[in-house]
């Protein structure tokens, strides 16, 4: 290699030099260093108390706003033991020629704490460690560094230990920054570390925080005990295996804020995000990310509830069932049906599936290919109200009936027609016609919008919500379905796959006692999805919202299944109230004193439960630019 000409015979880099080097230059007087930048002084700590706790490091290590080093070096053991021998002569001398009571207690304490020490060297190995711990404090003006200095010197007096500025010996403190502890002892000042065995240094571990660190995870915020929380919704290893959420807290608890973190470093992270927002806030984020808002209450498109989604796969090709997925759907239209007409009983519901799997087959829909046909080939609920009509009457103008109708039959069906009628008519913007949202598949952001759509009779709001959530799912095994098979072919890893993210806000509107319905379909959609890179995120203000006081315990087990099944439960601050609650519902998840927490937490306070592992206390941290970005919330 040619040497460069500039650089010198000790071959450094100037260039490199120039760049680091103190801008301005350097002046060290006595007590400070002056640079061009500001002043600086080094604090050596010479003095440690008799007794110190495990971790005792760390208190020492954390002091804010200053750089802390701290240089090891080994002592010679011969020299050790020489000491010790003199120490131990002394303070027998001393014990013996002492007068005061006191004086004798403190030289035995001593000499049976040094006897003790030169044992272990001598027959178990003890190694004595030379510490060294400065601090470095620095400000733009003088009296800053004084003023600095005073608290430091003092916060560590209040703890035990003793520290000063080494006067006229600035300079050497200084170079200990870029020395090891052999290369100080060569100094002039000749200062050497305070002799520590290695046990208790050992013991002094400062690095004994809680953190949470996902290979591919993102900032989400900094536990109580320092450490830094990488979180990936879709990590999975041999203890987190799905990817479902919850998130409960009060307002102005910082759950808002909390959510919109999340999409946001999904976003980034390339994942597919659906929202279903039920308040409208989430919509200045999803555009600022390049998204796309929907409105639910048919304003922006139509989701033909009678079109049949790809809902179910064979579990060993992941080639879409379509058998089971026309089951599924009768199944679910039947459920949409229960919600419009709520007070229908078990013969009127058995009625009205049947009419629909006969309409399909009138209506040459070959369920071995259900799933396949385009948009406009499904057909409608008008056609569906003029076929369940026609099994009524001879003659449907003047409402002849058929004569070999029973009674029973005869009322079923009027009571399905008044039904079916009334959704046409009134509320045709919504069900009757076909699906015009479409291509969803290709945007990677979209909020649908439900602010309108919850002023609806709450009949019109579940059926709605129903249908979305089908055609969510159906999304869902169709993107994950592709990413499976590149995973399965070698293509791509785990972390390659793009994955699928379902967020509910205010979820209690649709997960609650009233609407068990939709429980049983979340519980369901919650154990497929993570078969395709899939996973869901309730979010709702309090956990009595979806499992009241009142609740019966059949409804209460299912709600309980539905949070069991998710891998992670984020928790900020609720009400003395439901602590009792959320023990009954996560059970077994939360110790007692955690559980004592909950009422007292802070804004953005977060207890981190993961099933598997240990629970996270942690702070959920934002930047200004987030916080403009997310444009509320707290």
């Amino acid at each position: 290699m040619r040497k460069d000409a500039k650089c010198n015979k000790k071959e450094y880099n100037p260039y490199l030099l120039t760049e680091i080097q103190p801008q301005g230059g350097i002046k060290f007087d006595e007590r400070i260093i002056q640079k061009g930048d500001g002043f600086e002084t080094i604090i050596n700590l010479y003095d440690y108390p008799v007794q110190v706790d495990s971790f005792w490091l760390e208190r020492l290590l954390t002091m804010e706003d200053v750089i802390t080093t701290i240089d090891i070096g080994t002592a010679n053991k011969r020299d050790i033991l020489k000491k010790l021998e003199k120490s131990l002569v002394e303070q027998e001398n001393r014990f013996y020629e002492d007068r005061s009571k006191v004086g004798q207690i403190q030289a035995k304490s001593t000499y049976q704490s040094l006897q003790g020490l030169a044992e272990d060297i001598t027959n178990n190995g003890e190694i004595i460690k030379m510490v060294h711990i400065r601090y470095f404090v620095s400000a733009p003006t003088r009296e800053g560094v004084e003023s600095k200095t005073k608290e430091i010197i003092e916060k560590l007096e209040s703890l035990g230990y003793r520290g000063a500025v080494l006067l006229n010996e600035q300079e050497y403190e200084w170079k200990s920054l870029f020395n090891g502890y052999l290369e100080q002892e060569k100094f002039l000042n000749k200062r050497r570390g305070k002799a520590i065995p290695s046990e208790t240094l050992g013991g002094g571990y400062p690095f004994h925080y809680t953190k949470l660190d996902d290979p591919t995870g993102m900032f989400l915020g900094t536990t109580f005990t320092g450490g830094s929380v990488l979180f990936d919704l879709f990590t999975k290893t041999k203890d987190r295996m799905s990817y479902n959420a919850v998130i409960v807290g009060t307002m102005g608890s910082g759950k808002s804020t909390l959510l919109k973190k999340l999409v946001l470093n999904n976003a980034i992270q390339g994942q597919t995000i659906r929202v279903l927002d039920i308040v409208g806030e989430f919509k200045s984020l999803i555009h600022a990310l390049g998204g796309k808002t929907i409105s639910l209450d048919g304003s922006d498109g139509m989701i033909n509830p009678l079109q049949i989604l790809a809902t179910i796969t064979d579990d060993n090709t992941n080639e879409v069932d379509n058998k089971k997925s026309f089951m599924t759907h009768l199944a679910k239209v039947s459920m949409m049906y229960k919600f419009l007409n709520p007070d229908s009983d078990s013969d009127e519901q058995r009625q009205f599936e049947s009419l629909v799997s006969n309409f399909y087959r009138f209506k040459n829909i070959d369920i071995e290919k259900c799933t396949e046909y385009e948009v406009r080939e499904y057909p409608t609920m008008s056609e569906l109200l003029k076929y369940i009509q026609s099994e009524l009457y001879t003659n449907i103008e003047l409402k002849i009936p058929k004569d070999n109708l029973t009674e029973s039959h005869r009322k079923r069906l009027e009571s399905i027609i008044l039904n079916i009628e009334s959704i046409v008519r009134d509320y045709g913007i919504l069900f009757d016609g076909y699906s015009t949202i479409k291509d969803i598949n290709k945007e990677q952001i979209i909020s649908f919008e439900l602010r309108n759509l919850s002023n609806f009779d709450e009949r019109i709001f579940n059926a709605q919500i129903f249908s979305i959530l089908t055609l969510l799912w159906n999304n869902s095994l169709v993107q994950g379905s592709k990413e499976m098979k590149a995973f399965n072919n070698g293509l791509k890893s785990t972390e390659d796959c793009t994955k699928y993210m379902i967020l509910i806000d205010e979820a209690h509107r649709i997960i609650n006692s009233n609407n068990i319905k939709s429980v049983e379909y979340l519980t369901a959609f919650e154990r497929e999805a993570r078969k395709y890179f899939g996973g869901l995120i309730f979010a709702t203000q309090s956990i009595r919202d979806v499992a009241p006081a009142n609740i019966n315990n059949e409804a209460f087990e299912k709600i309980k299944t539905l949070f069991e099944l998710t891998q992670y439960k984020f928790i900020m601050k609720q009400d003395n109230n439901v602590v009792s609650l959320l023990s009954e519902i996560f059970s077994g998840q939360l110790s007692e004193n955690e559980l004592n927490k909950i009422p007292y937490l802070k804004q953005g306070n977060c207890i981190l439960s993961i099933n598997g592992f240990d629970n996270i206390m942690f702070n959920v941290e934002v930047t200004k630019e987030e916080l403009d970005l997310f444009k509320g919330g707290a």
